[in-house]
């Protein structure tokens, strides 16, 4: 039997998954790729060649691995290219070793002789703004010279996944002894974001201490329940655990037992793991407000299972602190008993069939006025609003209302995006001195607080908004409570409303705009869905007005 062998996601990701793909006789079932996950992995692919491309043409002294090869002759030509020292090696990939294999998309040589550290291409940030911190960062034609800056570090929302992979590529390198040695326990991700300013060609690569305790994580012998290790500390225990984890499972031994979580929504043995654990478990029965797996864990050591079993849960303080234990990585006070009780409060609407109710039993008075203009915005992947959405009605009278989009299906600039927002203001003022004119009271909604922090660069726009606008996400949620989560587009299907295009959503809407800035029948149909898609979110929030309104008029028995 061909030993275990494992690269570097499995000590990131679902240890059931590990366990599935080394069992005999699991098979996994092909789900659909939801239009939002194709567009994220175009654009990583994308993202991916774009960055290559750009070293291609910095890197006096790169060699470039051609990824055409057969996986052996990669090996073979990365091999040669670190025994020959050579600088930067992109698109290596490195020999298996012990239970490890994997390919770092770059090969940077450190230290002396033919040491490497290792950098990844990711398609997401690394950076976040920061008072106290540091970065430490290099420009991509020059990859070792390191640099640092105040204001910003590295401490960006996919910073404990990525230091995970790092650390995997890491124990590799020193593995196969192209390691440069403890003082150089440092990974690289070259990111989305730019570093206008710092590099000469606006992008670079964030390194990470591999040996920083930056991550709290569950200690059973600690008294707080937590403790602070560094990535290689997690990474090493994470990575041994699925080792054994597939080891088990080809000896028809079973080390984990599945436990759904957010990760299971996407994953192909999402269906296999359902049937061993039956329709009733907690964790695959409540399809929002999951918990996490040691969460689930300690809930289970306490005979909570099923859904009923949850719904049913007292919340005890000697519970609730055995669970705050081990819910060591929500961070802030309450955090772990906050998720424990929307978890209950949801299996229990779950088991009632019931999608929303006042979370104090009585019925709110729904926010309205005379004039109601909801207002919703888009924007491309540069971040620049190119459509805003407005949609206007008296008395809460559906016949009245009429939807007026401010877009444009051009490439925009900043002067472009400034006259956009221009009028929208203008249209703002005429609506605004109508009412005052005829005695009326106006209010402009928006779901999320995004249509007001994404505006207030425009002054004249932010100054007609302000005192003006309801949040209806943060009225509703704070009101009410759910069985799915206060997404608009689950709060707004609970009274019947239906978008008016297909794969709603905003990821989809950044992947029509490029396609509605071209030309011909596609750009046509593209144009088509992005007015029609802008026209339903603001429809839904009236809907959603409605649909609460009926309810306080005939609440439920």
């Amino acid at each position: 039997m061909r030993e275990v062998l494992l690269g570097g996601y499995p000590a990131k990701k679902c240890p059931r998954v590990v366990h599935n793909e080394h069992a005999p006789g699991s098979v996994a079932v092909e789900l659909p790729v939801p239009a939002h996950l194709q567009i994220l992995f175009d654009a990583g692919r994308a993202f991916q060649d774009e960055v290559v491309a750009a070293l291609r043409d910095v890197l006096d002294d790169g060699t470039f691995i051609d990824p055409d090869e057969s996986w052996a002759a990669t090996i073979d030509a990365t091999v040669t290219a670190m025994r020959r020292g050579d600088p930067v090696i992109v698109g290596g990939r490195l020999p298996d070793t012990g239970a490890r294999r994997g390919a770092p998309d770059l090969l940077v040589r450190a230290g002396t002789g033919a040491t490497y550290v290792p950098v990844d291409i990711k398609h997401h940030h690394t950076l976040k703004a920061s008072k106290t911190k540091t970065l430490t960062f290099s420009a991509i034609d020059a990859p070792m010279r390191w640099e640092t800056a105040g204001g910003v570090c590295d401490r960006g929302g996919h910073r404990r996944d990525d230091v995970m992979q790092l650390a995997h590529y890491t124990r590799m390198l020193q593995d196969l002894g192209f390691h440069p040695g403890d003082e150089w326990l440092y990974g690289g991700i070259l990111g989305t974001d730019s570093y206008d300013g710092l590099t000469a060609h606006g992008c670079g690569i964030t390194w990470y201490d591999l040996t920083e305790a930056g991550e709290q994580t569950f200690s059973a012998s600690a008294q707080s329940g937590r403790r602070m290790r560094t990535p290689l500390e997690r990474y090493d225990h994470e990575f041994d655990f699925r080792v054994e984890v597939a080891q088990a499972a080809r000896d028809g031994r079973e080390l984990v037992r599945p436990i759904g979580t957010d990760e299971c929504f996407d994953c192909v043995w999402v269906r296999q793991c359902e049937q061993v654990v039956g329709p009733d478990d907690a964790g695959f029965a409540l399809r929002h407000g999951r918990l996490r797996t040691r969460e689930w864990q300690y809930l289970a050591s306490r005979g909570v299972t099923t859904l009923a079993d949850l719904a049913a849960l007292e919340l005890d303080a000697d519970l609730l602190d055995g669970f705050a234990r081990n819910a060591a990585s929500r961070p802030g006070a309450g955090a772990a008993e906050k998720a424990l009780r929307a978890a209950v409060t949801k299996a229990d609407l779950t088991l009632r069939g019931v999608d929303i109710e006042p979370i104090d039993g009585v019925w709110p008075a729904v926010p309205t006025a005379d004039v109601e203009v909801d207002f919703d915005i888009e924007w491309d992947r540069t971040g620049r609003i190119y459509q805003h959405g407005l949609r206007i009605r008296h008395d809460a009278d559906e016949t009245t209302a009429r939807y007026e989009p401010v877009v444009s299906f051009e490439p925009l600039d900043d002067t472009g995006e400034a006259a956009l927002a221009e009028q929208v203001a203008h249209r703002l003022e005429e609506l605004i001195a109508d009412a005052e004119l005829r005695g009326r009271t106006l209010m402009i909604f928006h779901w999320s607080a995004v249509e007001v922090s994404r505006t207030r660069k425009f002054p004249r726009l932010a100054a007609l908004l302000e005192g003006r606008t309801v949040d209806l996400h943060a009225w509703a949620s704070s009101a009410f409570i759910a069985r799915k989560s206060f997404s608009i587009k689950d709060v707004a299907p609970i009274f019947g409303f239906e978008w008016g295009v297909d794969d709603a959503g905003g990821f989809s809407s950044m992947d029509k705009i490029e396609h509605a800035r071209g030309t011909g029948p596609d750009a046509e149909a593209a144009r088509t869905w992005c007015l029609d898609y802008n026209e339903s979110d603001v429809a839904a929030q009236a809907a959603i007005r409605d649909g609460l309104r009926a309810r306080v008029s005939r609440p439920p028995a």
